[in-house]
Order: structure tokens, then C-alpha cells, then sequence
């Protein structure tokens, strides 16, 4: 296994060796080498407090963004996953929640992942709502689902003349691709142009949606849920659309009853309901749900919805788009090729553009039919081209395609981990799916996860994954040798990857693999797998042939039963044995201890596993020190040792007071294409390389002004780099600290009346807002 306190990435200014351009979670293909971004983790079945309690192990794993499930009220009632949507704008509230919790829950979830740099994606379903429709007793009594109109305005045309009482949905029993309903979930009609006050806040308004009993009914807080067209407003054009002129208002999410409610269609409410999750409810970013089902002009007006209207800016001021990506469940790339919109334009920002990808159905397919048991039917060539980054391009580059290897709805391959080991070492944007179960083991729906997606009881399998595609997982793909049983494949001047297919017990050995690293070049056994066979070596050297470098024999491990089929060989980074070390100031050496999860039950989705080192007082000393050491073969390495690191608290926090170019102000690296420096910040009070020590030892320090973090929760990140590498090559090391210089920040939330009118009765909803309260106490009418 591997020797690290954590997993993240950077480089110093002044001996960096290689400029590294991507984009994390967006369209663009520029690159100067290819990079595999932190992965999304899908992460189903878990309460938003759980999630927010276990925001540290996502921290310490490495992932960049969480997909989270449906967040709106569901047809079938609160136990509900979420697809058949009743309410997309009810979120839950603290006396009403949904199956993951409230609207609060939300927002302050996706604060912690944007206080450690991810982002907040959800499950966007625009095809369908519940199961309930026009035929179901006494729903069109209640209104229907709120927001929508289930019958015709106008006698039994539609707004085009076509007879029908449908209202905005597709008419019951309609089939085919756009107009059948899936699963018997009523299908929206998104070509409709039914012109209504959808969210009415004023009773005998004459464009207010028809009320029922329940639903649709005016209420003043529906005012929430439109943009303040006194506020902030943009102007853009829309040329896919045929819009020379967008005007786009924002929610006002400090005064949200400033919003003024306006008319529009079935496909103005979806668009108005992305654009409130960005600017209300913290989201960052869509999975878009059935998108096949879906006429295609819908997303490109979802795509005007969101065009640069997240608030979150990265820390040079650009904008950070919202980034969407759509499930099409189909193996055709020609097909999911038509979901792709990338075309946002850094020099015309106030042209609309997408930043939509799609999940990499191609891909999935081809790993679930040639990584299963029967190993005679596997074949690597069946596999390795076929992908949405090679269609798009020609090359893997990773300009396309959202890689997984299982979903709540599908199992993935037999050979699981090796096919996660292909994806996660490849270019580009990829998910690890796990399934919390914190409501129940058995459910049918959704599908079972990586029950080591965070570590637990289950190994740390994944974990490792992640770190490795994190410190090892940039430099261009070259595929370097290929057979029906075996792939190896180079992120070039990083890593070598070495899968094999077959099921039986043994090793194969192919000669002569060629790599990029000179001659020399040791590469050490990454995942831990070579302790599985002797017969595997752990070091590796890179030898001379004929002017070539090869790995003269590269060993692959076929799988024996124990899915065991994979090998990432990396080149050595700084070690240290004891990580980051925290000194407060005034002595406080508390922790709060992780705990250890049952293997029964579902403990392993809400166990903190993750310490936290509670800071009190108002500075503390960041330190890491780095030590020599020797290869398994013996060598010194002393490249390995590390000539610069980095230290990054947050998402990015000037602590140090410098900056490379010149200022005082801002934190050191702010260039949001460069994943490896970018929220990072140089030491400056002891930087002492291991290179540059007698003892090839290295020691780096910063004194922190505690008072410049948020109470509560904080996550550092010290990246420590390898000297003299072609693309930048990292250890992480990472800590969790929860700061506890202040009484906990508590306020009223909401008062809300109860029982019989005029009763005077009120329940009293407080929150704890720095979320560092385990318990409040209220006294009424105090003398």
C-alpha cells in the first residue's frame, strides 16, 4: 500500500519544469499535456447532514465535485430516491423533509465542498414528473403538480389548435422516444406555450396557474422562486436560440421575497429552476436525467439558464460555469455526440455558450462486456477505442466524454476494479459511484455502490485509486503495448498503467514496452496489488534499447479471482512520516477522533472517518517535514526527495502575504486552468527542500492567522513535488481542522405558526449558523 497522509497537487514558481493548462469540469481542450481532473463522486442514499459531517473524508480522498440525487419533493412520498419528481422547488423543510433533508441542508453541504474547492452537482430531471396524471382521482382537484398545468386552458386546444387536455404534458399513452413516458411517469411536453404565473403569489391575479385544493395555490413566499428584476441583470445574445437579445435578471438570494413573478411556459419554469439552484442553492453543476426522452432544444435553453450566472468566481474573477452533463442511455457515439456543447467563448462573454458534456454510455458498454468472468470472451482491442474522447478528436485527450464504471442504475463490470483502474487513470472527467445505504440495505433501487468510495470497511481500494489519478494522472495517454489479454498505457513522463483481463491465477510478462522516462528511471508499484505475487516486482527500472526506453519485461497480474488485474507504476514522490503537524499557539492539541464503522448495518455511508485537529487560538504553525529514503531495489532517489512545496488551506486563502507577481495581497497562484498550483500558496517562513539539506531532508513552515478562517470546518493541503519531472509529479498531504476561537454563531431561521388560528402557538426553527453547535438551548420571555 501506499505511505501518504492524503492525496492534491502544485509546483514553485522558480524551478517548475513543466506549464500545465486544463480545465477541471469544463468543455475546454487546450492543453498543454493531458489531465485527469479530481473525479466526481456520485454519491446516493445519504442525509445532507451526514454529508456534511463527512465532507473531510471527501476532502482527504481527493474528489472534486459530489453528484447528489434529485433534491426536489417526490411523488411517491419522503422514502423516494427523487425521479419522480412532485415539487422541484421543495427542497424540504426542517418539519417537512425530503428523503436527504432540507433546503438548508443543502446550501450549507455545498459551502463546506466550495470552502475545500469542489462543487455541488445534482440530479436535474427535465423529462418527466411523478406518476400521478390527468386520470389519477382527484389530482386535478388538488392542482396537479405545483408549477405545471395538467389540463388545457382554452376548451381542449392546445395553444397550436391541437385538440387535447393535456396541458403541458404529453398525451397519456403517446409512445416513441420524446413522447412516451418512462417507467409511467408523466411525460412533459416541452414545445407547449401555456403562458401562466406558475408560482402565484397574489390570489385573483388573472394569469395565475388554475389553484386546486393543495397545489398552485397563491402564497407571498412563491416570490422566492422568480429573479429580482430590480437587481442585477444581464444582456447577452443567444445566436443558437436566434436571441440577439437575452435579459437575464438574478435571484436575489439575501432579499429572496424581492423576486417578481412573471409568466412563462413549461420549459421557462426549468430554466428558471437551474438558474435558482445556481444562484439560491449553491449547485455548480447538472446531471441531466433521461436526456434522450427530451426534445434537444431544451438543453440549449437550460444552457442560456446558467451561462455564466454562478456566483462563485474562481479566485482570478472569471467566471466559473456551471458545467452539465447528460445521461443518454445509448451506445451510439454519433448519438451521445449530439448532447456535447462546448463553445463558450472566453473573448465574447456576452455570447451564450455550453459547457455540457455527456456520460460515456460507449465507453461502459465496452468495459462491462470485455472485463467479466468469462475471460475467454474479454478483448482489450474491443475496449481501448472506444470512447467519446477518441471520437471526438481522434486522440485521448480527455476533450470529452464523462467516464464511470458503474451507476445507481446499472451494475458495471465483473472485473470492477480494473475497470475503475482504466477510467480513473485516463484523461479527463470521470465518477466513482457509492451507495451510502443510510436508509436501508436490499433496496432494489438505486444499485449498489464502491462501499470503499471513501474508505471504511470495505478497503481502501478506491481511495488509492483516486489518490494515484491525483499525483499520477496528468501527461498525455500513449498506448504502449496492446494483446487481447493485456493493455499497458503511459500518462507520459508520470506513470505506466498495466491491466490484464484474464481470470486464472499467474502473471504474463510482454518485453520491451516503451516508455518515455529516460534510462535509469525507477517507477514503483502504486496501487499495492504486487505484493499479490512475488513473481511481481515493486520497483522497476527504465533500460536502453537500441535508443529506446523500454521496461524490459513489464509483469501484469491477471486477476486469480480477487479482481486484482491492475498495476500503476508512478515515479516516487516526497515521503514524510509524520504529515502535516498543527501547532496552536496556545497549547490546544484536542482531536476529534474518526471513528471505525460496523461492517453491518449502515454505518460504513455515515461513520466520520477522518480526524479533525480542533484550532483555538488565533495563530497556529503549519508544518511539513520530508524524509529520505530507500527504493525496495535499493536506490537513493534522490530526485524523490522533493525540491519545492506548496501549502493550500480552503479553496484558496492569501496566508503567506506574497505574491509571485508582485502584490502583497491575493493568494499565490490564482490561475484556475493550472489544477496543480492553483489556491496555493508558497512557504515562507521555513522552505528548505529535501533537496537542498545534506541529510536529503526537507522542513517547510507557515505561521497561520487563524483569524482569516471560518469557525468550524477547514481543510489543508500541502503539496510536496518531485524534483526534475517533465509534468509536475506530487505527494498530498492533507488535514482537516475544525476552528474553535469563538462562541457558536446561532439565529432564527424561521417562525412559523401552529395549531389553530389566533392560537398564537409558534414553533421556533434555530440554526446553528457556523455549524459548530451540537446542541441549542432556548429560553422564551427571559425577565
Amino acid at each position: 500500500m501506499r505511505t501518504r497522509a492524503a492525496s492534491a497537487s502544485s509546483l514553485r514558481v522558480n524551478r517548475s519544469t513543466a506549464a500545465l493548462c486544463a480545465a477541471a469540469l469544463s468543455g475546454s481542450s487546450a492543453m498543454a499535456q493531458s489531465v485527469s481532473p479530481p473525479p466526481f463522486l456520485q454519491w446516493f442514499d445519504a442525509t445532507y447532514q451526514t454529508q456534511i459531517e463527512r465532507s473531510g473524508d471527501l476532502f482527504e480522498v481527493g474528489y472534486g465535485a459530489v453528484w447528489t440525487p434529485p433534491p426536489g419533493r417526490a411523488n411517491t412520498g419522503s422514502f423516494s430516491v427523487g425521479y419522480d419528481v412532485f415539487d422541484r422547488f421543495d427542497l424540504g423543510q426542517w418539519d417537512s423533509k425530503t428523503l436527504y433533508g432540507t433546503q438548508n441542508g443543502l446550501q450549507q453541504f455545498g459551502d463546506l465542498l466550495h470552502r475545500q474547492g469542489a462543487q455541488l452537482h445534482i440530479d436535474s430531471v427535465v423529462n418527466h414528473n411523478g406518476f400521478d396524471d390527468q386520470q389519477t382521482p382527484g389530482f386535478i382537484a388538488t392542482g396537479g403538480f405545483p408549477g405545471f398545468v395538467l389540463q388545457d386552458l382554452d376548451g381542449g386546444t392546445d395553444p397550436f389548435g391541437v385538440p387535447g387536455t393535456f396541458g403541458d404534458f404529453h398525451p397519456l399513452g403517446a409512445t416513441g422516444l420524446i413522447e412516451g413516458q418512462i417507467s409511467g411517469l408523466t411525460d412533459i411536453d416541452h414545445s407547449t406555450n401555456i403562458q401562466v404565473i406558475r408560482h402565484p403569489t397574489t390570489p385573483g391575479n388573472p394569469l395565475n396557474i388554475p389553484a386546486g385544493s393543495v397545489t398552485n395555490q397563491p402564497n407571498p413566499n412563491n416570490a422566492a422562486f422568480y429573479p429580482d428584476q430590480q437587481g442585477t441583470v444581464s444582456n447577452f445574445s443567444d445566436p443558437k436560440l436566434g436571441n440577439p437579445n437575452v435579459v437575464r435578471y438574478d435571484f436575489n438570494a439575501d432579499a429572496p421575497l424581492s423576486g417578481d413573478p412573471v409568466t412563462d411556459n413549461g420549459t421557462g419554469l426549468l430554466m428558471r429552476y437551474h438558474q435558482w439552484m445556481v444562484q439560491v442553492n449553491n449547485v455548480d453543476g447538472f446531471r441531466i436525467d433521461a436526456a434522450k426522452h427530451a426534445e434537444t432544444f431544451l438543453y440549449d435553453f437550460i444552457d442560456q439558464a446558467v451561462y455564466a450566472s454562478n456566483p462563485r468566481k474562481h479566485l482570478d474573477g472569471s467566471t466559473n460555469h456551471v458545467f452539465s452533463y447528460s445521461e443518454v442511455f445509448d451506445g451510439s457515439r454519433s448519438f451521445l455526440d449530439d448532447f456535447i456543447r462546448k463553445d463558450i467563448n472566453p473573448n465574447t462573454p456576452n455570447v451564450v455558450g455550453g459547457n455540457r458534456d455527456v456520460l460515456d454510455f460507449a465507453q461502459f458498454f465496452a468495459l462491462k462486456g470485455n472485463l467479466s468472468n468469462n475471460g475467454a470472451s474479454n478483448n482489450w482491442f474491443n475496449v481501448v477505442n472506444e470512447g467519446m474522447d477518441v471520437f471526438d478528436n481522434g486522440i485521448k485527450d480527455g476533450s470529452a466524454g464523462v467516464l464511470f464504471a458503474r451507476s445507481h442504475d446499472e451494475f458495471g463490470a465483473d472485473l470492477d476494479n480494473v475497470a475503475h483502474a482504466y477510467m480513473l487513470m485516463h484523461p479527463g472527467n470521470a465518477v466513482v459511484y457509492f451507495d451510502a445505504k443510510e436508509h436501508g440495505d436490499g433496496r432494489d433501487f438505486p444499485k449498489d455502490g464502491r462501499g470503499d468510495a471513501l474508505g471504511g470497511v470495505f478497503g481502501d481500494t478506491i481511495k488509492d485509486l483516486v489518490d494515484i489519478r491525483n499525483t499520477h494522472g496528468r501527461g498525455n495517454y500513449q498506448q504502449r503495448a496492446i494483446t487481447t489479454d493485456e493493455l499497458a498505457f503511459e500518462r507520459e513522463g508520470s506513470s505506466l498503467v498495466l491491466l490484464s483481463n484474464r481470470n486464472d491465477v499467474g502473471i504474463d510478462t510482454l518485453s520491451n514496452v516503451p516508455v518515455s522516462f529516460a534510462p535509469g528511471t525507477r517507477l514503483i508499484e502504486l496501487t499495492g496489488n504486487h505484493t499479490a505475487s512475488a513473481a511481481v516486482p515493486e520497483t522497476i527500472q527504465v533500460t536502453d534499447n537500441g535508443g529506446q526506453s523500454v521496461i524490459a519485461n513489464a509483469t501484469f497480474l491477471r486477476n486469480g479471482g480477487q479482481d486484482q488485474g491492475y498495476l500503476i507504476y508512478g515515479l516516487p514522490t516526497p515521503r514524510s512520516n509524520a504529515g502535516i503537524e498543527i501547532a496552536d499557539a496556545d497549547g490546544q492539541t484536542e482531536v476529534l477522533a474518526g471513528g471505525t464503522p460496523s461492517p453491518t448495518g449502515f454505518s460504513n455511508g455515515t461513520t466520520r472517518l477522518t480526524d479533525e485537529i480542533v484550532v483555538t487560538g488565533d495563530t497556529f504553525n503549519l508544518r511539513l517535514q520530508t524524509q529520505a529514503f530507500l527504493l525496495s531495489d535499493g536506490f537513493f532517489d534522490i530526485d524523490a526527495f522533493g525540491d519545492n512545496a506548496l501549502f493550500k488551506i480552503n479553496a484558496g486563502v492569501d496566508a503567506n502575504g506574497i505574491n509571485p507577481n508582485g502584490t502583497i495581497t491575493g493568494v499565490d497562484f490564482d490561475d484556475p486552468n493550472d489544477l496543480v498550483t492553483y489556491g496555493f500558496e508558497e512557504f515562507t517562513d521555513v522552505n528548505s527542500p529535501g533537496v537542498d539539506d545534506q541529510f536529503f531532508n526537507g522542513d517547510y513552515q507557515q505561521l497561520i492567522d487563524t483569524t482569516l478562517l471560518p469557525e468550524g470546518k477547514n481543510f489543508v493541503t500541502v503539496r510536496a513535488f518531485r524534483r526534475g519531472t517533465s509534468v509536475p509529479v506530487y505527494e498530498d498531504f492533507k488535514q482537516v481542522l475544525y476552528v474553535d476561537r469563538l462562541p457558536p454563531e446561532s439565529g432564527v431561521q424561521e417562525l412559523k405558526a401552529v395549531n389553530a388560528a389566533g392560537s398564537g402557538d409558534t414553533d421556533v426553527v434555530i440554526e446553528s449558523l457556523d455549524l459548530t453547535a451540537n446542541s441549542v438551548h432556548v429560553f422564551a420571555n427571559l425577565p
